[in-house]
């Protein structure tokens, strides 16, 4: 029935009344996103009765119009924004308050036929078939009358479901295929036609199966009866065979016992005896030990007085090196003074005779003053005195002539005046010339003495770095051996450390409990008496690699412990035999029937990183199967992933442990944790006595260590020499850089000096040469004022007797200036020597007093050197007294090891004779505990033999007692069995035959029961009974 036409109205996005159409045979609908194309299948399928779930909405008011709200900001807002806008609550412009879609259909007939389902916004949904209100089973039957069924959706394809039904398994699409046909619906009658079919056929069967089968249950009744008869036969020879076998064993059980009573009277009287010989023995082995005992004392005693004396000697040797140390300081530092005295002294002689000649210029000097004033006296004596009117007319004629030649008077006086400053200028830088060459002589002869002493400071520097370096170098050695000493012990406390942990890990420190030493001894114990007896199992394996440890004792659980025998028989004889003693509960394996279930290869490359159990464990091949049933099928996993991998995703029903120990077992659940009993520590029991050796061994390297580490006593004399020598090198350097700056000082002063001579050497020709001139001008000018004097006062000159006024004149003032410029330069030249010497005077006494202290020093020095030469002396015998006395101590240790060594052999040989006595004695106890363990055995067999036949009611014939009176737990002896039923031909034939007869009598009950008769089960659980099952 094809589709005509769909109207729609405010459905979805379509705005008011729409109508779509026509559609043809083949009509493609194309147009932009947000156009509506999917919006017109949605309503192709919501007319057609559709949920709203499925139209891409979660209710049905969702697919009403909604007008869109106005925009609030710019037109270029994004289309995000646009979808939060119309998202927000409130209704927008032309909001719809119900739609409906309209389909129009046409069926073969050309009739028209309209679906119309109208929605609200209240949720409320309308269907009309032909314009006519219709509730929904209608409208659906109108659909599913023309082919369309809503469930089936075989109306529209809708997108991806061309790819899902291509992807779908044949199965899937048949039944998509019976979803669309309507075939489905009808699945459910056509199982039950089914079902009933086949139980109907079934019980045709069962009926048929069940008339056959009872006759043959009849045909085999007649044949259990007569296999019935042959049982009852060889059940009554079996149990003849049972008596004569039980009195078979018990007369050799007898035998054993009196046998073993026999021996271990005869043991008994030879122990006597023996344990009288080991008692001497043991008396000459303490006697012995005890003279041992005394010479080792006296060899720890004489070795402790040895390590006294020469802890003693190690103390003094630091001493005598101290001592020694301040001779070589003082026999230094009094050369050093001494030279130093001497160098001085030649220089307090020249500085000596410096001052004895300044000394004797002064002297010169004041002798030449007292004559210059002696004889200006006398020549004062001899000049001409002139009356009152020759002075008047002198003084007259001098001021006539003072008119006289004015301007050349005027020049000459300016001349003069310029020639007394230029003199004083050149006396004064004559002065100076003569004071600076004066300072740079002094200036050399310091600087000299300065070199040589910084050549000697130099010198004592070199030598006190030298030693320095000395002293620093023994010490780095010191330190250097300390720490390869404690950087050796670091490594091999860190070994010990490591194997003290592992000793710790494999419980060699720790104490065994009492129930695992009783457990040991017990099991010791069936060892010896049963020879069946392989061991624990923990004990008969051992993991290939230490990781799988703690897995392996996971898997193994409570077979850990477990104890292997080799047949059932063993097992039941040891569980008699700890029952009896009380010796507790132990878990047993017997090999011969213990039942094993086959290993899956499969498991062997299951996954990577998982592996069986049996694989990582290496056993004997005579344990195997107890191994196989420890283990089973279980796997090893390297982590919890790779288990997981196993039993969940791979969905394997197997026991997988990973190897911290965690468990999934094959139910599922996990188990996790570490157990408080840790049974990985008994894999190592094996290694205990190597890590006890390594242990040994690294405490005896620690010790050698520690002997051969230097003394912390060295370290500190040799810091406190370093100490001393920085010091001395210190002040050395400071004297050194102070000597320095004074040579630079020296140097740099007499550079000025030089410098200032050779400024003033040229000041000094120019003032003379200025005064020169200065001097003829003043003669040339002189000579004009002279004439016009002369001729004023030549006259005068005749009367007085002179040849002139000037000669007058001069002779006058010449006196006077003479005088004066004597007195003037006596002085100077007195004042200038006085000031030099008793400068070079306290130079002297300076001198002299260092000459002094270092005289005081080189005496200090002198008298230190004998007193440490003296110490020295009385240090060094001191030694040799005790490297003598500990010399005699060796020789006397050696004596006494000697002694030791001779008791020691002394009491090796008691010992071995002891350990040889004491070995004879073990043995014969042994042999007695032996017989006694026989005798014990045999007992429990009896009175198993004698409880055996209680229970299976068995007729043993006895001489007196009756079997009633046999207790269920203790040993009987109070019964006597009669062996003379048992004919003797048959005490040698009866296990054989008795073995045969059993071996038939199973092989004739292997056969099937099927009919299950409580005849034939009370028939099997006799023979079970009786067959000791």
């Amino acid at each position: 029935m094809p589709l005509v036409r769909i109207e729609v109205c405010d459905f979805k996005s379509y705005r008011g009344h729409q109508t779509i159409g026509p559609f043809k045979n083949f009509t493609s609908i194309i147009g932009p996103n947000g156009a509506g194309k999917s919006n017109l299948m949605d309503a192709i399928s919501f007319v057609l009765g559709v949920k709203s779930a499925q139209l891409r909405s979660s209710q049905l008011k969702d697919l009403v119009y909604r007008g869109r709200r106005l925009a609030r900001g710019s037109a270029e807002g994004s289309e995000a924004v646009e979808e939060e806008e119309e998202a927000e609550a409130g209704d927008g412009e032309g909001t719809a308050k119900k739609a409906w879609v309209l389909a129009v259909y046409e069926d073969k007939d050309k009739k028209e036929w309209q679906f119309q389902r109208t929605i609200s916004t209240t949720g409320a949904s309308e269907y009309k078939l032909n314009g006519r209100v219709v509730p929904y089973s209608n409208y659906n039957a109108a659909l599913v009358k023309h082919n369309i069924l809503v469930k089936a959706k075989n109306f529209l394809v809708f997108q991806g479901d061309v790819e899902a039904v291509a992807s779908q398994s044949p199965k899937e699409l048949t039944r998509l295929i019976e979803q669309i046909s309507g075939s489905l619906e009808l699945s459910s009658e056509y199982d039950k036609a089914k079902e009933a079919q086949d139980r109907a056929t079934d019980n045709a069967t069962f009926n048929f199966t069940k008339r056959r089968g009872i006759a043959g249950e009849i045909k085999q009744y007649r044949e259990q009866k007569g296999e019935a008869d042959r049982f009852e036969a060889l059940c009554q020879e079996r149990d003849e065979l049972i008596l004569r076998r039980i009195l078979f064993r018990l007369f050799h059980i007898e035998e054993d016992l009196e046998k073993n009573t026999r021996e271990i009277e005869e043991q008994s009287r030879a122990l006597n005896t023996l344990r009288a010989e080991q008692h001497v023995h043991d008396e000459a082995l303490e006697k012995a030990r005890a003279e041992q005992a005394k010479a080792r004392s006296n060899v720890m005693q004489k070795e402790k007085r040895i390590k006294k004396a020469e802890k003693t000697l190690e103390g003094k040797k630091p001493d005598l090196i101290a001592v020694d140390t301040q001779i070589v300081h003082s026999r230094r530092k009094h050369d050093n003074s001494k030279s130093q005295s001497e160098q001085i002294s030649n220089e307090a002689d020249r500085q000596e005779e410096k001052v004895r000649g300044y000394q004797r210029d002064l002297e010169s000097v004041r002798r030449a003053a007292e004559a210059a004033q002696e004889a200006q006296r006398r020549a004062s004596e001899n000049n001409l005195s002139l009356s009152e009117e020759s002075l008047e007319e002198y003084r007259r004629l001098k001021a006539q002539a003072n008119v006289l030649k004015v301007e050349e008077r005027q020049a000459l006086e300016t001349l003069t005046r310029e020639e007394k400053t230029a003199s004083r200028t050149y006396t004064q830088l004559k002065d100076k010339q003569d004071e600076f060459e004066q300072k740079k002589a002094t200036l050399q002869s310091d600087l000299a003495v300065q070199n040589e002493r910084k050549k000697e400071l130099e010198e004592k520097v070199a030598e006190l770095q030298r030693d320095l370096g000395k002293v620093k170098q023994e010490l780095d050695n010191q330190q250097s051996e300390r720490t390869r000493i404690s950087r050796l012990e670091a490594e091999i406390n860190e070994k010990l450390q490591d194997v003290h942990n592992k000793l710790l890990q494999a419980g060699v420190d720790q104490k065994e409990s009492e129930r695992e030493a009783k457990l040991k001894e017990t099991l010791s114990n069936l060892q010896r008496i049963f020879p069946g007896v392989r061991g624990r199992l923990i004990d008969l394996c051992k993991p290939t690699q230490r990781k799988y440890e703690t897995a392996i004792s996971v898997v193994f659980g409570r077979n850990i412990d477990a104890v292997v025998v080799d047949e059932e028989k063993t097992a039941i004889d040891c569980i008699e035999y700890m029952r009896n003693q009380r010796a507790g509960q132990a878990t047993f394996i017997p090999l011969d029937t213990i039942q094993v279930k086959p290993i899956n290869d499969k498991f062997r490359a299951f996954a990577k990183g998982a592996r069986l159990a049996v694989d990582v464990i290496q056993y004997e091949a005579a344990v195997e199967r107890a191994i196989q049933h420890a283990c089973g099928n279980a796997l090893v996993c390297d982590t919890m992933e790779v288990a997981r991998y196993v039993c969940y995703e791979k969905g394997q029903e197997v026991k997988a442990v990973t190897l911290e120990g965690t468990i999934i077992h094959k139910s599922g659940l996990i188990t996790g944790g570490r157990s408080s009993h840790d049974n990985s520590k008994k894999w190592e029991e094996k290694d205990v006595q190597g890590l006890q050796r390594v242990r040994t061994s690294l405490l005896s390297q620690i010790g050698d260590l520690q002997k051969s580490k230097p003394r912390t006593r060295i370290d500190e004399d040799l810091i406190s020499e370093i100490s001393r020598l920085e010091s001395a090198l210190n002040i050395s350097r400071d004297d050194l850089s102070a000597c320095k700056l004074k040579v630079t000082g020296l140097k740099d002063e007499l550079k000025h000096v030089d410098r200032t001579l050779r400024q003033n050497t040229p000041e000094l020709t120019k003032a003379k040469r200025a005064l020169d001139q200065l001097q003829e001008k003043i003669q040339g000018l002189a000579s004009v004022v002279n004439d016009a004097e002369d001729e004023v006062f030549a006259a005068f000159c005749e009367r007085i007797g002179v040849a002139n006024i000037r000669e007058y004149e001069e002779r006058q003032l010449k006196v006077a200036q003479e005088e004066s410029a004597a007195r003037l330069r006596y002085d100077t030249q007195i004042a200038r020597l006085t000031h030099v010497s008793q400068f070079e005077q306290e130079q002297l006494n300076n001198i002299r007093a260092r000459i002094a202290t270092l005289d005081n020093t080189v005496i200090l020095e002198a008298g230190n050197i004998q007193r440490l030469t003296q110490t020295k002396e009385a240090t060094q015998a001191e030694i040799d007294e005790m490297e003598q006395a500990i010399a005699t101590l060796q020789e006397e240790l050696k004596g006494l090891n000697e002694i030791l060594e001779e008791k020691t052999r002394e009491v090796d040989q008691v010992k071995k004779t002891t350990l040889k006595a004491s070995k004879v004695l073990d043995q014969a106890l042994k042999e007695i505990t032996t017989r006694n363990d026989e005798i014990e055995k045999l007992g429990l067999e009896r009175s198993g033999l004698y409880r055996k036949c209680r229970l299976e009611e068995i007729d043993l014939p006895l001489v007196t007692g009756d079997l009633r009176e046999v207790p269920m737990e203790e040993v009987s002896r109070s019964l006597i069995t009669n062996y003379g039923v048992v004919p003797t031909y048959m005490r040698r034939i009866f296990a054989t035959k008795l073995l045969w007869m059993s071996t038939k009598m199973k092989t004739r009950l292997n056969v099937p029961n099927k009919s299950k008769t409580s005849a034939l089960k009370w028939t099997l659980t006799v023979l079970m009974r009786m067959s000791g099952k």
